[in-house]
């Protein structure tokens, strides 16, 4: 009788070409419950994979062909397989084979010959990691969608409160009086500012549906680009606007311009009632990023309520001071999370801000 699998039963890669580490891992993993497909060749390997997704690959670092590390390489640079967890096979001695597999995105390694305990415990332990993330990541999906089509369906009705009272002010003026006047005033005013907050919010839930096209940009170009648009708006103003030599980065160009003109939108903001204002743009790197800075000489914000400041709609200035929503930092964060990079920002009342983000090389 032909036996049946539970359809939530976890799947494993097993990449091995040792015929004894083969046997003493899929008895192991069968007999806890996981179903395995092997291949002794890392273009089998590649193969399996692009018929269907396993919830894990063992990956030996040593197979005749192609190696592990260039199987790691391929998957990792592949955005079907980039989530899926590697757990490198490898000797007890072979440190520079752990530190490379860890370099080019494995999860983690056990030593062979296998420790049993050692390698189920591992294997448990990034199926449920895995599992974990995959969950979150619908849940936010699904958070996105809901937020979105809250918003949207909210901006119909919204726009149709405004217009109403502009057809009754036009209307109904004279019988209104001046206090009646005023109250549609105020219709109007709150209707619109409802309205420019869904506008965010739907803006913010795009952030996570949009389809991500890289290329090679020149960040000095798009700081410039951003910082002449911005000034059309305020012709009127003087800023000083220094940027040092920036690099060229990969990332969606749509994407990275919105960024711009969001950080450079909030120092040119909040320099607006500073004395000679300045803002300078300038890059450091390391091994692995670049690290962008954004400094300006504007109202500065306490440091104690930095944990706020990448929140949808949390604000550290009240409207009166300075007009905003309070979305922009928080569309940033996720257009920088999308690209692999992070933003932090330091400052000091009356004494300026700096916006801080990380790309990868």
């Amino acid at each position: 009788m032909k036996r049946i699998e539970p359809i939530n039963q976890p799947e494993i890669l097993l990449v091995d070409d040792t015929p004894e580490h083969i046997e003493t891992a899929v008895t192991l993993l069968r007999q806890n419950n996981y179903r395995i497909r092997i291949a002794t060749r890392g273009s089998a390997a590649l193969r399996l994979m692009d018929r269907r997704c396993p919830d894990l690959v063992l990956l030996d670092v040593y197979m005749p062909e192609m190696d592990g590390f260039e199987v790691c390489r391929l998957l990792k640079g592949n955005e079907a397989f980039r989530d899926i967890p590697i757990i490198f096979l490898t000797s007890s001695n072979d440190e520079e084979s752990i530190k490379r597999g860890f370099s080019l995105g494995a999860q983690d390694y056990v030593v062979k010959p296998f420790n049993v305990s050692e390698l189920l415990a591992r294997v448990n332990t990034h199926i449920k990691l895995k599992r974990q993330t995959q969950s979150l990541k619908e849940a936010n999906l699904e958070l996105d969608s809901f937020c979105y089509t809250v918003a949207h369906d909210l901006k119909a009705p919204l726009l149709s409160i405004s217009k109403l009272a502009e057809y009754l002010e036009g209307d109904y003026s004279t019988e209104l009086g001046s206090d009646g006047q005023e109250l549609i005033a105020n219709i109007r005013e709150k209707s619109v500012e409802v309205v420019n907050i869904v506008n965010h919010l739907l803006e913010f839930s795009r952030m996570c549906e949009m389809q991500m096209h890289s290329e090679y940009i020149n960040m000095n170009e798009l700081f410039k680009d951003a910082y002449k648009e911005l000034m059309q708006q305020e012709p009127e103003r003087q800023v000083d606007f220094f940027m040092d030599g920036l690099p060229q980065i990969k990332g969606d160009a749509v994407m990275l311009k919105l960024l711009c003109l969001n950080i450079l939108s909030n120092a040119l903001k909040y320099t607006r009632h500073t004395h000679s204002p300045s803002i300078q743009v300038s890059c450091s790197e390391s091994e692995s990023e670049y690290i962008f800075s954004v400094r300006d000489n504007g109202a500065g914000f306490d440091m104690r309520y930095s944990s706020r400041l990448f929140g949808v709609f949390q604000r550290l200035h009240s409207k009166n001071e300075f007009e905003g929503s309070g979305v922009g930092l928080a569309i940033s964060q996720r257009i920088l999370k999308r690209h692999n990079g992070v933003a932090w920002m330091t400052g000091e009342v009356n004494n300026g801000a700096t916006f801080f983000f990380s790309l990868p090389k």
